[in-house]
């Protein structure tokens, strides 16, 4: 399983959905399904911008975790 970690990184800047939406440049619903940390999919697009607005890398963003 894919474990998104937007919800950690908004939280450290104390910022929401809509604050990554126009931060970020990323349509709402996306940031919407982000920030819950509940992303089925993400484009590399998205996932470079992310990386560019945490300054972050991609495994800061994403984590595989094994399922039980």
């Amino acid at each position: 399983m894919i474990k998104v970690k937007v919800p950690e990184l908004l939280k450290q800047k104390g910022w929401n959905a809509t604050d990554l939406m126009r931060k970020g440049n990323i349509a709402y619903a996306t940031a919407l399904r982000l920030s819950k940390g509940q992303a089925e999919a993400i484009s590399f697009e998205v996932l470079e911008s992310l990386c560019k607005l945490f300054e972050v890398r991609v495994e800061d963003v994403l984590e595989y975790v094994e399922s039980a």
